[in-house]
C-alpha cells in the first residue's frame, strides 16, 4: 500500500446502557469520518411485527391468533368499513401527468373538488388517448390536454380539478417525474395547496376503504402465507379507519400513500405476476359482507393498529417510543424477527453513517463521540447524547436519532468509530499505537 494512502481504523465497543465511542483523550483531536452501527430489526417496533406474523403463519397460527398476540386484550370483530378514504398519491410537486390505460373508454374532467358521490355535468369528456398535464400556478391548477387525434383549446386555471374514468375498461396512469403508477378505482383530484411559504400541487385518489383501497396496499409480499396476509389486511383496515376523522390540510388527504402511513401502490399490487391474486383473495377473506369487515377493536372501537417490519426480538411498549401509553401496545416476545431464515435482511444488519449525517442529526459542527444514556426494556436505544470537539452536546430520543440518520431500527448492538489517518512515520498521536502502515486507535 502507498505510504500516503488512507486506511480505515476502528474502535469496536459493545455497550449495555452507555458508551463513549472515542475516549476523552482523543475526543479533542480525532474526528471520526464515519460511524458503523450493528443491530437488528426494521421500523419503530410498535404493534404487529410483519415478520413475526409471517413466522407465526408458518407455524399454522390463524390471522386472529396473530393479531390477538401482537395487540393483547383486543378482539377481532365485524365493523363497518364502507367509507371513502382520500389517499395522497403525490404531494409537494409542481406538475403531474395523467393518462388513461385501456383500449376503450373515456375520461371526464370536472372543475373543482367534486365529492365522489356527486355526478354533476363534467367540464369536458375526452377520448381515452388524451394526456392531461396538471401544473400548479399561483394557487391554481392549470390543465393542459393533448391527443394524437384531437386538438384542445387552452383551459383557464382553477383551484382544483377532478378526473374520473370507467374502471371496468380503463385504469389511470399517473406520472410524477420518473415514477408512473396505475390506479383503477375511484377518482383523482388535483388541488393547489398553500402553506406559509408557497403553493404546491397535492394529488389524491378517493376510493372505497372496504376493498378498493386495501387491494392496492403493498405492505408485505403477496407470496407470504395466507394467515399473514389476512392479518396484514385486518391491521391495515383498522389503521385506515382511525385516519378517517380528519382531512389533513397539508396533503388534502386522510392518509398518505407512503410508510408515513401505509404503502399504497395502486393497481400494481393486484396485477403482480402469480401472487397478485393471492393478496386480493386474502383481503376478500376478511370481509363479513359488502359493508362490514374484520377489524381489531377494543371496547367496540377500532384500535390504533400500528405495525412495522421486524424487531430486535421483543416488540416495543408504545410509551417508550412515543410517550403515551396504550394497553394493547405493549412489548411481546418476537423471536421470529431474529430468525435469518425468514428475516434475511434485518435479523442482523450493519450500516455506515458518515460524519456529516451524524453532525446534522445532532445539530453539531461535528461528532467526536456519543453516549447511549438509556435503553428500553427491549434493549433498544431510548436516549443518546453526542459531543463535538468544541464540547457542545445534544441529546436525542432513540427514535428521533434513528429517523435522522436513517438506521433500520433503534435495536443497536454495537458500533465502530472509523478514523481515516494518513500514515507519516513517527507522527502517530500520543496514546495511539503505530501498526505497520497506519495509526490504530
Amino acid at each position: 500500500m502507498k505510504k500516503r494512502a488512507f486506511l480505515l481504523t476502528s474502535l469496536s465497543l459493545i455497550f449495555s446502557l452507555g458508551l463513549n465511542v472515542i475516549s476523552p483523550v482523543h475526543a479533542r483531536t480525532l474526528i471520526p469520518t464515519d460511524f458503523r452501527f450493528f443491530g437488528s430489526g426494521y421500523g419503530h417496533g410498535v404493534g404487529m411485527s410483519q415478520i413475526g406474523a409471517r413466522g407465526q403463519a408458518l407455524e399454522s397460527k390463524t390471522a386472529v391468533e396473530i393479531l390477538n398476540y401482537y395487540y393483547p386484550g383486543t378482539a377481532v370483530t365485524a365493523f363497518p368499513d364502507n367509507q371513502l378514504i382520500r389517499v395522497n398519491i403525490a404531494n409537494l410537486i409542481s406538475s403531474v401527468t395523467f393518462n388513461a390505460v385501456g383500449s376503450i373508454g373515456e375520461i371526464r374532467l370536472y372543475q373543482g373538488d367534486i365529492p365522489l358521490s356527486e355526478s354533476p355535468e363534467p367540464f369536458g369528456i375526452y377520448p381515452g388517448d388524451t394526456t392531461a398535464l396538471f401544473t400548479n400556478f399561483a394557487g391554481n391548477v392549470v390543465p393542459a390536454l393533448s391527443s394524437p387525434t384531437a386538438k384542445y383549446a387552452a383551459i383557464n386555471p382553477a383551484p382544483a380539478w377532478t378526473l374520473r374514468w370507467d374502471s371496468a375498461t380503463t385504469t389511470a396512469l399517473l406520472t410524477n417525474g420518473a415514477t408512473a403508477t396505475q390506479y383503477k378505482y375511484g377518482q383523482i383530484v388535483f388541488k393547489s395547496v398553500t402553506n406559509l411559504l408557497s403553493s404546491y400541487l397535492a394529488v389524491t385518489n378517493t376510493l372505497r376503504l372496504h376493498d378498493e383501497y386495501l387491494y392496492g396496499l403493498g405492505e408485505v409480499p403477496s407470496s407470504w402465507p395466507a394467515a399473514a396476509l389476512e392479518a396484514q389486511a385486518i391491521a391495515a383496515r383498522t389503521y385506515a379507519l382511525g385516519k378517517l376523522s380528519r382531512l389533513r390540510d397539508e396533503c388534502d388527504c386522510n392518509i398518505y400513500n407512503t410508510t408515513v402511513d401505509q404503502n399504497f401502490v395502486g393497481y400494481a399490487k393486484e396485477t403482480e405476476a402469480i401472487y397478485g391474486i393471492k393478496w386480493r383473495e386474502a383481503v376478500d377473506r376478511t370481509f363479513v359482507d359488502e359493508n362490514n369487515a374484520l377489524v381489531v377493536t377494543l371496547e367496540g372501537k377500532p384500535i390504533q393498529a400500528f405495525y412495522f417490519s421486524s424487531s430486535g426480538g421483543v416488540t416495543q411498549n408504545v410509551v417508550d417510543v412515543w410517550g403515551s401509553p396504550l394497553p394493547y401496545l405493549t412489548g411481546v416476545p418476537d423471536p421470529w424477527s431474529l430468525d435469518p431464515t425468514i428475516n434475511r435482511r434485518y435479523a442482523l444488519w450493519s450500516r455506515f453513517v458518515p460524519q456529516s449525517a451524524m453532525a446534522q442529526a445532532f445539530l453539531l459542527p461535528n461528532v467526536v463521540s456519543f453516549t447511549i444514556n438509556s435503553r428500553t426494556q427491549t434493549g433498544s436505544i431510548s436516549s443518546i447524547t453526542a459531543i463535538s470537539n468544541t464540547g457542545a452536546t445534544t441529546t436525542l430520543t432513540g427514535e428521533l436519532f434513528r429517523a435522522r440518520v436513517k438506521l433500520p431500527s433503534t435495536w443497536i448492538h454495537n458500533t465502530k468509530a472509523i478514523v481515516k489517518l494518513p500514515f507519516i512515520a513517527k507522527e502517530c498521536l500520543p496514546d495511539i499505537v503505530e501498526r505497520s502502515n497506519y495509526c490504530l486507535i
